[in-house]
């Protein structure tokens, strides 16, 4: 055994270090955490259920989630629909109204059409 680790360890001195070896890497990236869920509806057509806002507050209090209610018409003082809500309205419209958005930052992880207890909020949380 010996012999051949004196053979390369010679090789080594010879020809220099080995060129790097791209090996296949597989990247996994963890999925994102939710940060924000917000129920978008339109007050003209539904009312919020209970188990809807019961199921926001649990993510609000259990999992540290800012969770809110949005009615499709709101804006600011300026006419504007506040900067903060602008992913989960432009997401909760392409499926319609009443829907849960569930948001990473600006980034859209989820929406679930017309939630109605606590559990299907929770569900809808990864």
């Amino acid at each position: 055994m010996r012999p051949l680790v004196l053979l390369a360890a010679g090789l080594f001195l010879l020809a220099g270090p080995l060129p790097a070896i791209p090996w296949p890497v597989s990247i996994v990236t963890a999925p994102a955490a939710a940060t924000a869920a917000v129920y978008v509806y339109e007050k003209d057509q539904t009312a919020v259920p209970t188990g809807v806002v019961v199921g926001l507050n649990r993510l609000n209090r259990d999992r540290g989630i800012v969770a809110t209610l949005l009615e499709a018409d709101t804006v600011d003082g300026t006419g504007e629909i506040p900067e903060q809500y602008r992913p989960a309205l432009a997401a909760a419209q392409v499926d319609g109204l009443p829907a849960l958005v569930v948001l990473s930052g600006s980034t859209v992880l989820s929406i679930v059409k017309a939630p109605t207890d606590p559990d299907a909020i929770a569900r809808a949380v990864p």
